[in-house]
C-alpha cells in the first residue's frame, strides 16, 4: 500500500514542470530582449583561495592632517591658524605608529591602554589620541610608537568659523565610538577622570542651544571660538548645516524594461522597502497603492505633507510609482516605501534631521535601500569631508557587517546640482560607502548619453572619484503632489505628473535599480541579503561609458547605470560575485580564477567595500586600503584604477585613496585569468568584508551544473533496521544556466550500486528522486549519489556531483522516539528544558534496555558541560514495549541564540544494540531587559517639565533592539527627550542594543495647565517591545509623585518713588499661593532707618490658589534716610518677599529776603518805595535767594497779579546751598488804575516740592494827561471862515477841568463854537469846534490850552495852519481885539494865582520832589489808608517789608492783615 501511494504521488508530481515557463510577453519598441533563461542562483560566490599571509605596510612616517604634515619633527601647517587656536589641547596627543610594526597591531595595543582612547585615524600613519595627562604620559612607552605629539585647538574647529565673532550659529559635536557619545569619560588607574557631557558645553558656551541628536548641540557662540576648542567634549565645531534639494524614459535608458521578465521571476521591486528621505509625500496620489509602509515627520514639524515644490513625491514616484494615474511608471513599482519627511511646512525649507536617526530607522522598519536628493547648499562644503559624510560611512560599514547578522544597506545621495565646475559635490556625498549619484539627460535630444551641465563634478577634497555613476534625471516624469502650490519650475505637467530635472531625479532613478539588484540577488539567485558595498559595485560593473571613452572622470564616474550590463551582459559574458571574505590584517589576500574560454570579449572586475569612517582631522579618508589586482594567462597584471582613455592599463601604481577600484580589459585571451584582493594597509579595528563582481565568458560559463542537494535526503523510517524496505529521497537540482541532458544519477551503498536514473534537467530546475533500498546490514552505512559518474556533461563545477550520508541501520533492539524532538526556548530566565521521548523495544521478545545522555553540544557542535537528568534510565521491556521518560536540560538563564543537540543513547543490553536519538533545543534570540533609574518614587514638577534619566540595559541574549511606548497618566505628557531629532514624542526606538549594552533614556514629564496638589501620585506605563522575532512586549510602571512647590508671588499694588520727611505710605499689597501646598506665614515689614510702621501684621494661613491683600502704613520719620522698603513673608521653609526702593528727599530750605525797589533810577530799600506809585513806569522790585538746605532747588517763578498790573520777573536758575541770588520783578501799572486804589501782586517761587511766597500792596499816585485829536485844513482863505474839530481825552486816572483858552497868532480870529469849559473824568473825551478866520496871507499858529492845568500832562496843543489871499485886517479889529484879550487875560491870571497859593500850603516836601522828578507832573494831595482801620494816615506810618501794606502807629497788630508777616519786622515810614 504504501508503495502505491508512492507511485502515486510520483505521478502526480510529473505533471509539474520542471522549470516555470513564462508566458507571452508583450515586446516593447526599441527593446532589446534577451530569450534565454538564468537560473535562479547563478550569481554564485567563488569561494576563492585565502592567503593569511601578513606584511608591514608600505606607508611614509608621517600623519598628513587637515592643518598639515605631521612628522616625528612637528607639524608643518599648510594654511595660516589663528594664533588663538595655536594653543595646545591638555587632552589630546598625535601618535605616529612607526613603520616597523603593523598598524592595526600598535593600534589595538594603544586601545588597551589605561587612561587613553583611540579617536581618529589620520593618513597614513597618525592616530589621534584623548586622555588623561597620566595616560597620555604612558603612551611614549608603547612598543611601536614613534611620536607623541601636541594637538593645537585648531584641530577641532572647521576653517569656516576660526576666526567667527560672538553670536555666530555654530554646531558643537561630541567624539565617536561605534556611535555619537553623549560627551567624554575617561579613567585611568592612578585615580584620574576626564568627564564632560556635552550638554554643559552647549549651556555653558552657547546661547539659544538646541539639541540636535545625542553627541550633537547648535547654537550662538557666547564665548570665544578657542575657549569652545578647548572643552574635552568638543571633537569638532562647525557650521550648522544648511539643506537643499537636488532638484518614462529613464527604464529603458537604464535597461529596465528589457530586465523586468528576464527571469522566471519579474524584476519588479517586489519583497524590496525603499527609504526615502525627502520633503513629503502626497500619499493618496494613487501611484503608491497601498504599498507605503510608514510615512515619519522626522523634523518635529508635525506634517508630512507634499505642500510646496512636490519634490518628495515626484522622487518617491520615480522610484516606485506604479504609473495608475497615467502611464509614468518608477523603476520598482512593485517595491514597499518607508517615507522620512524633511520638509517644514511653514517655511518650506528642509530641516537637518539626524542622519544615524534616519537611517537606523529606516533600517528596523526593513529598508535596505535608502535614497537622499539633498545635500548642504553650502559651497563651503564642497567636496569636503563632512560629520554627515562621517554618518553616512559610520552607518553602511555597520550595517554592511554580514558577519554580525546585519543585511547591508545601499544608500544612495545626489551629487548636486552645482556644476559644471570640478569640486562641487556636495556633503553627505562626499561620503565613502554611499552611491553618489550624477544627472544624465532623460528626454529630448541628447538622451540618454549627454550628462546635464548642472551635475555636480568630482572629484571631492582628497582626491577620490566622485560621482559613482551618473543616472536618468534631465526631465524626468514623475508624480505630481496635489497639495503642492510652487511647481513653477517644472518644464512640463498635467493633472498628475510633471517633469523635473536634477540630480534628485537622477538619484531615485539609481535607487530603484539597486532596489532591483538586490530583488535579483536574494530572490532569482537565492543569495543571503547582499553587502550594499554588492549593490554598489554590480551598478558599477554594468556602467557604461559615457562619450568619448575616458572612464573614470569627474563628470561620470564609472558612467551610466545599465542594470542589463550588471546582471546579464551580452556576447555570452556572466557575472560572479563574492560579499561573503572578509580581510583581517595587512598582507591577507584572496585570490579568485576564472577560466575565459572564448576570446576577444570583454574582461570586468569590481571591488569595493564598505570603509570604517573617515575622519574630518585627516586630509584623506581611505583607512582599509585593499588592492585589486587582475592576472591574465600570459601574466599581464592589471592593477586597479590604473586607466587610459576608458581602460585598463599595465603599471601604474595601486590606488590608496578610493574604495572602489576596477580593472576593465576590453579584450580578454582565452585561459585562467587570477582576481586577487589585497590588504594593503589596515589602518581601522575591525577585520574589512568586502564584495567582487566579475563579468567576462566563462565566468559563469553558460554549462549546466547538475548536483545533489544534501539537505534534501531524507528517509521514511527514521532508524531503519535490518530487512526493513526503506524509501529513500533525495533531490538532484541544475545550479547552470543552459539544460541539462541525459544526467545520470547512481545510489550506492557502501560503494555498491543500488539503482540508477537518467533524465533531463532544464536550468535552475530540480527533481525529486526516489529509492528502494532494503538495508541487510546494521551499523553505519554509507549511502552515496553520484551524479554525471561517466563525466558525460560539461559542467560548471565538476566538483559537486557526489553526495555521501551515512544512515544508522539497527538489527531488532531499541529505538529512541520524541513527538517534540525539538523544543524552542520561550523564556530567558528559564534554567531548564524538558523533553518526553519513549523507548522502545523494537524487537519481539522482552529485553533489558537502558537510556542515558551522551553529549551536549552547542550550536558550534562544540561539547558543553550542561546536566543532563532523566526521571528513569533502566527498564525491562517486553516485545514491542515502550516506556515514557522525561529528559532535563539544566542550562544557565539566556543562553546564545543557535541549535544546542541534546545526544541520547538508548541501550538493549541483553541484544547489544544501541540506538542514538538527538534532542534539540532551539534558542532564538530573546529579549530581556532591566530599568533602573535613582528614585524609589519618581518626583515630578507640577508646572515645569522634570527630565529624568533612565537606564535600559538589554539582558537578552544577543544584539537586539526595542521599541519603546509610553501611555501617561490623564492631563500628563510624557515623552523621550532623546529618541528622535526633535524630542518629545511618546514612541521611540533605541536602535540596535549590544548584548548586555546599556542605553541612557530621557524621558520628560509634562505636567498639565491645571496645578496638581502636592504628593499627589501617578503612574506612567513604559512598554518595552523588543525588535525580535519574539517581539516580547514588558510594562515597567514608573511611579510619579507631584513634588511640593511652595511658591507665593508677593505684588505692590501702589505706586511711590520718593517721599518727603513727616509723610507717610499707604501700601496695598496683594499676595497669591501659585504653589500646590497651604502655606503658614508670619508677614512683617523691613524698613530703612528713620520708618516706623503703622499697621499690625498677624499670621496667616493662605490656602493653595487663594489669594489675599494687605495695606500696611508706614511713615518716614523727620531723620528718615532711603532705602529698600520689603514686605516679608515667611514660613518654616521659605521666605518670600516684595523690595521697593524709597527716596526720601530732602527739601531744599529756601529763603526770599527782599533789598530794593527802583523806579525811574531811585532807589529804596524799604519795599513801599515814595509810598506812591506812578502809573505807566517801570517799577522794580529785587528779593535775595537763599538755599539753607543742602539739596538744589530749581524753582518756577509764578507772578500772580491784579488786572491793572503788569509785569514779569527775571529767571533764577539753580540754587544751592550757600548761594545768593537776586530775582528782579517789573510791575507796571496801566493807566487805568484809578488813583490811591491799592493793587497787589503775588511772586510765588516753586520747585523741588518746596515754594515760597511775597505779596505786595502798591498805592496809585493820581495823574493826569490829555489827549488831542485835531481835524481841519491846514491851509486857510483869507476873509474866509474854517471850522476844526478838536476831541480832548482825558487818558489820566484823575478828574481834569477847567476853560478851554485858545491863542491864536497874529492875522488870526477863532472862535470856539458852543461851550469853552473842560470836564473830564479818567477816560472821558469831549468835542469842540473852532471857527478860525485869517485876515491876512502867511503862516500862523494856534494855541489851546487848560485853565489850571498846571499839573496836567500835555494840557496844551498847537495847531499850524497857513492862509493865502489879500490882508483883509483894519484898525478897528485890532483895537476891538486888544480890548477883548486885556479882559479875558485879568481874570484868568487872578484864577491861576488863587490856586498856586493853595497848593503851596498842602504839598508835602517828598511829594514836591516827586512831582519835579517824573516830568513836571503836579500829582493832586492824596491820603494812605491804614491797612488796619482804613482811615488814612496823615503822620508817618508803621510799614510792612514783606508786602507793603501800612498802618498807624497807634493801630497795634500782632501780624500783618495783607500777607500775615509778623508785626515785630514792621519798619517806621515818614
Amino acid at each position: 500500500m504504501r508503495k502505491a501511494a508512492l507511485l502515486l504521488i510520483i505521478f502526480l508530481l510529473s505533471g509539474v514542470p520542471v522549470v516555470n515557463q513564462s508566458g507571452q510577453v508583450t515586446e516593447e519598441a526599441g527593446i532589446e530582449w534577451v530569450k534565454f533563461d538564468l537560473p535562479k542562483d547563478s550569481i554564485r560566490n567563488f569561494v576563492g583561495q585565502l592567503d593569511n599571509s601578513q606584511s608591514l605596510e608600505d606607508r611614509p612616517l608621517i600623519a598628513h592632517s587637515r592643518l598639515g604634515v605631521h612628522d616625528s619633527s612637528g607639524i608643518l601647517f599648510e594654511r595660516e591658524i589663528p594664533e588663538e587656536l595655536l594653543v595646545s589641547r591638555s587632552d589630546l596627543r598625535l601618535v605616529l605608529i612607526s613603520t616597523e610594526f603593523r598598524f592595526a597591531e600598535i593600534r589595538a595595543e594603544i586601545s588597551e591602554q589605561n587612561g587613553v582612547e583611540v579617536r581618529e585615524f589620520i593618513a597614513p600613519s597618525g592616530l589621534l589620541v584623548q586622555g588623561t595627562q597620566a595616560g597620555l604620559s604612558r603612551l611614549v612607552d608603547v612598543t611601536g610608537v614613534a611620536s607623541v605629539q601636541s594637538v593645537p585647538l585648531a584641530m577641532v574647529v572647521d576653517y569656516s568659523v576660526m576666526n567667527a565673532d560672538l553670536s555666530t550659529p555654530v554646531r558643537i559635536e561630541s567624539w565617536r565610538a561605534d556611535a555619537l557619545l553623549p560627551g567624554v569619560d575617561i579613567s585611568d588607574n592612578w585615580g584620574m577622570r576626564l568627564h564632560q557631557e556635552l550638554d554643559n558645553v552647549a549651556n555653558g558656551f552657547l546661547l539659544d542651544s538646541s539639541f540636535a541628536e545625542t553627541g550633537r548641540y547648535d547654537g550662538l557662540t557666547h564665548a570665544s571660538i578657542s575657549a569652545i576648542a578647548a572643552e574635552p567634549s568638543i571633537a569638532w565645531i562647525g557650521i550648522q548645516p544648511s539643506l537643499t534639494i537636488w532638484n518614462d524614459q529613464a527604464r529603458n535608458h537604464m535597461n529596465i524594461n528589457s530586465m523586468k521578465q528576464y527571469y522566471t521571476t519579474d524584476l519588479d521591486g517586489s519583497g524590496q522597502v525603499v527609504a526615502v528621505a525627502d520633503s513629503g509625500l502626497d500619499e493618496d496620489h494613487g501611484d503608491f497603492g497601498t504599498r507605503i509602509i510608514g510615512n515619519v515627520d522626522v523634523i518635529g514639524d508635525g506634517s508630512t505633507a507634499d505642500a510646496h515644490s512636490g519634490h518628495g513625491t515626484h522622487v518617491a514616484c520615480t522610484v516606485l510609482g506604479d504609473g495608475t494615474r497615467g502611464g509614468y511608471a518608477g523603476v520598482a513599482p512593485e517595491a514597499e516605501l518607508y517615507f522620512q519627511a524633511m520638509e517644514n511646512d511653514n517655511s518650506g525649507n528642509f530641516q537637518w534631521s539626524s542622519i544615524n536617526n534616519m537611517l537606523n530607522t529606516a533600517y528596523n522598519n526593513g529598508a535596505r535601500t535608502h535614497t537622499n536628493s539633498w545635500g548642504s547648499e553650502s559651497s563651503s562644503q564642497w567636496g569636503v569631508y563632512t560629520s554627515s559624510s562621517e554618518d553616512v560611512d559610520d552607518r553602511a560599514r555597520y550595517y554592511d557587517q554580514f558577519y554580525s547578522g546585519r543585511e547591508g544597506l545601499t544608500i544612495l545621495f545626489a551629487a548636486g546640482n552645482d556644476g559644471p565646475g570640478s569640486d562641487t559635490i556636495g556633503s553627505p556625498a562626499t561620503a565613502k560607502n554611499l552611491l553618489a549619484v550624477g544627472n544624465s539627460q532623460n528626454r529630448y535630444s541628447g538622451a540618454p548619453n549627454s550628462i546635464m551641465d548642472g551635475s555636480s563634478r568630482g572629484p571631492v577634497d582628497d582626491g577620490r572619484i566622485k560621482p559613482d555613476v551618473i543616472a536618468p534625471g534631465g526631465y524626468v516624469r514623475s508624480c505630481k503632489a496635489q497639495e503642492a502650490t510652487d511647481t513653477g519650475s517644472a518644464t512640463w505637467t498635467n493633472s498628475w505628473y510633471m517633469e523635473y530635472t536634477g540630480t534628485s531625479m537622477a538619484t531615485p532613478n539609481a535607487a530603484g535599480t539597486a532596489a532591483l539588484i538586490r530583488e535579483y540577488i536574494t530572490e532569482v539567485a537565492q543569495r543571503p541579503e547582499p553587502q550594499g558595498a554588492l549593490v554598489k559595485a554590480l551598478m558599477i560593473l554594468g556602467a557604461r561609458d559615457v562619450g568619448a571613452r575616458d572612464i573614470p572622470n569627474n563628470d561620470e564616474g564609472w558612467g551610466r547605470i545599465d542594470l542589463k550590463g550588471s546582471l546579464a551582459p551580452t556576447n555570452g559574458r556572466g557575472i560572479w560575485v563574492d560579499d561573503r571574505s572578509v580581510l583581517s590584517s595587512t598582507g591577507n589576500s584572496k585570490s579568485y580564477s576564472f577560466n575565459v574560454t572564448t576570446p576577444g570579449q570583454p574582461f570586468k572586475a569590481v571591488v569595493t567595500w564598505s570603509d570604517e569612517r573617515g575622519s574630518r582631522f585627516s586630509n584623506t579618508q581611505l583607512v582599509n586600503n585593499l588592492n585589486l589586482l587582475v592576472t591574465t594567462p600570459s601574466g599581464i597584471e592589471y592593477k586597479g584604477n590604473e586607466f587610459s582613455q576608458g581602460r585598463s592599463i599595465q603599471g601604474g601604481s595601486h590606488d590608496s585613496l578610493n574604495n572602489v577600484e576596477v580593472v576593465l580589459v576590453d579584450s580578454a585571451e582565452a585561459g585562467l585569468w587570477t582576481v586577487k584582493v589585497t590588504d594593503a594597509s589596515h589602518n581601522g579595528g575591525r577585520a574589512q568584508p568586502y564584495a567582487v563582481a566579475v563579468s567576462g565568458v566563462g565566468v559563469n560559463d553558460l554549462r549546466p551544473d547538475p548536483s545533489p542537494i544534501l539537505t534534501s535526503f531524507s528517509t521514511d523510517i527514521a532508524i531503519p533496521q535490518v530487512g526493513d524496505e526503506v524509501l529513500v529521497e533525495m533531490e538532484v537540482s541544475n545550479l547552470g544556466n543552459v539544460e541539462a541532458e541525459n544526467v545520470e544519477v547512481f545510489f550506492q551503498e557502501e560503494g555498491i550500486s543500488v539503482d540508477s536514473t537518467t533524465f533531463n534537467l532544464g536550468p535552475g530546475g530540480s527533481k525529486i528522486l526516489f529509492w528502494d533500498w532494503e538495508p541487510q546490514t546494521p551499523g553505519a552505512r554509507t549511502l552515496s549519489f553520484l551524479v554525471d559518474p561517466s563525466d558525460s556533461v560539461d559542467e560548471i563545477n565538476e566538483a559537486n556531483n557526489r553526495m555521501d550520508v551515512i544512515v544508522n541501520v539497527t538489527t531488532p533492539g531499541v529505538r529512541i522516539e520524541s513527538e517534540m524532538a525539538t523544543y524552542s526556548l520561550s523564556d530567558i530566565n528559564a534554567t531548564t528544558s524538558s523533553w518526553q521521548v519513549s523507548l522502545i523495544n523494537t524487537a519481539l521478545l522482552s529485553t533489558n534496555a537502558s537510556i542515558s545522555a551522551t553529549r551536549v553540544s552547542n550550536p558550534s557542535n562544540v561539547p558543553i558541560s550542561w546536566y543532563v537528568g532523566l526521571d528513569q534510565s533502566n527498564f525491562m521491556l517486553e516485545g514491542q514495549e515502550g516506556a515514557q521518560i522525561n529528559v532535563t536540560l539544566v542550562h544557565p538563564s539566556g543562553p546564545d541564540p543557535g541549535i544546542y543537540k541534546i545526544e541520547l543513547l538508548g541501550y538493549d543490553e541483553d541484544n547489544d544494540v544501541s540506538s542514538p536519538f538527538t534532542l534539540f533545543l532551539d534558542v532564538p534570540i530573546l529579549s530581556q531587559t532591566r530599568l533602573e533609574f535613582d528614585y524609589t518614587t519618581i518626583p515630578v514638577h507640577p508646572t515645569e517639565v522634570t527630565s529624568v534619566d533612565f537606564r535600559l540595559f538589554n539582558l537578552g541574549n544577543g544584539d537586539i533592539g526595542y521599541d519603546l511606548f509610553l501611555e501617561s497618566p490623564p492631563g500628563w505628557y510624557a515623552g523621550f527627550d532623546d529618541l528622535s531629532a526633535q524630542g518629545g514624542a511618546n514612541s521611540g526606538s533605541t536602535g540596535l542594543m549590544l548584548e548586555d549594552g546599556q542605553m541612557n533614556i530621557g524621558i520628560s514629564f509634562t505636567p498639565p495647565q491645571v496645578m496638581t496638589l502636592a504628593g499627589a501620585e501617578m503612574t506612567v506605563i513604559l512598554r518595552v517591545v523588543s525588535q525580535s522575532e519574539e517581539a516580547r512586549m514588558v510594562q515597567y510602571e514608573l511611579p510619579l509623585m507631584v513634588e511640593e512647590v511652595l511658591e507665593l508671588t508677593v505684588d505692590l499694588e501702589s505706586s511711590f518713588s520718593s517721599i518727603t520727611p513727616g509723610n507717610s505710605l499707604s501700601l496695598q499689597y496683594t499676595i497669591e499661593n501659585l504653589g500646590n501646598a497651604d502655606l503658614e506665614l508670619s508677614p512683617r515689614m523691613q524698613l530703612p532707618q528713620g520708618w516706623f510702621q503703622n499697621s499690625v501684621l498677624e499670621d496667616l494661613t493662605l490656602g493653595w490658589t487663594e489669594s489675599r491683600n494687605f495695606i500696611i502704613s508706614i511713615t518716614a520719620d523727620t531723620d528718615a534716610r532711603s532705602g529698600q522698603i520689603s514686605f516679608i513673608l515667611d514660613s518654616s521653609q521659605e521666605s518670600w518677599s516684595h523690595s521697593e526702593i524709597v527716596e526720601v528727599v530732602k527739601l531744599p530750605d529756601p529763603i526770599l529776603t527782599f533789598t530794593s525797589v527802583e523806579i525811574g533810577g531811585e532807589t529804596w530799600t524799604n519795599i513801599f518805595g515814595p509810598g506812591q506809585h506812578p502809573t505807566g513806569v517801570p517799577i522794580n522790585y529785587t528779593w535775595i535767594v537763599e538755599n539753607r538746605e543742602n539739596s538744589p532747588w530749581s524753582p518756577s517763578i509764578v507772578l500772580q497779579k491784579d488786572s491793572i498790573l503788569l509785569g514779569d520777573c527775571t529767571p533764577l536758575g539753580v540754587v544751592n546751598k550757600g548761594d545768593l541770588k537776586a530775582i528782579t520783578c517789573t510791575v507796571i501799572i496801566t493807566g487805568n488804575a484809578a488813583p490811591s486804589s491799592e493793587p497787589q501782586f503775588n511772586l510765588i517761587l516753586s520747585g523741588n516740592s518746596v515754594s515760597i511766597n511775597k505779596s505786595v500792596s502798591m498805592l496809585v499816585a493820581s495823574s493826569k494827561e490829555l489827549i488831542w485829536e485835531i481835524d481841519g485844513p491846514n491851509e486857510l482863505q483869507t476873509g474866509e471862515s474854517s471850522s476844526f474839530e478838536v476831541i480832548i481825552t482825558n487818558s489820566g486816572n484823575s478828574l481834569v477841568s477847567g476853560a478851554i483858552k485858545v491863542t491864536p497868532s497874529s492875522g488870526l480870529v477863532v472862535s470856539i463854537d458852543g461851550s469853552d469849559s473842560l470836564n473830564l473824568q479818567a477816560g472821558q473825551s469831549q468835542l469842540i469846534r473852532l471857527v478860525v478866520t485869517a485876515n491876512e496871507p502867511g503862516d500862523g499858529t494856534i494855541s489851546l490850552s487848560i485853565s489850571g492845568a498846571s499839573d496836567v500832562v500835555n494840557s496844551v496843543a498847537e495847531i499850524d495852519v497857513n492862509s493865502e489871499g489879500e490882508n483883509t485886517e483894519d484898525s478897528n479889529t485890532v483895537v476891538e481885539t486888544l480890548f477883548w484879550a486885556v479882559w479875558i487875560i485879568i481874570p484868568i491870571m487872578a484864577i491861576v494865582g488863587l490856586v498856586l497859593a493853595r497848593r503851596k500850603s498842602s504839598i508835602q516836601p517828598k511829594a514836591q520832589n516827586f512831582a519835579n522828578h517824573y516830568q513836571n507832573a503836579q500829582p493832586q494831595t492824596q491820603t494812605i489808608p491804614c491797612f488796619s482801620c482804613r482811615q488814612p494816615i496823615l503822620t508817618w506810618m508803621r510799614g510792612c517789608p514783606a508786602c507793603g501794606a501800612r498802618y498807624h502807629p497807634t493801630c497795634i497788630v500782632a501780624n500783618c492783615t495783607n500777607c500775615g508777616a509778623e508785626s515785630s519786622s514792621f519798619v517806621n515810614v515818614e
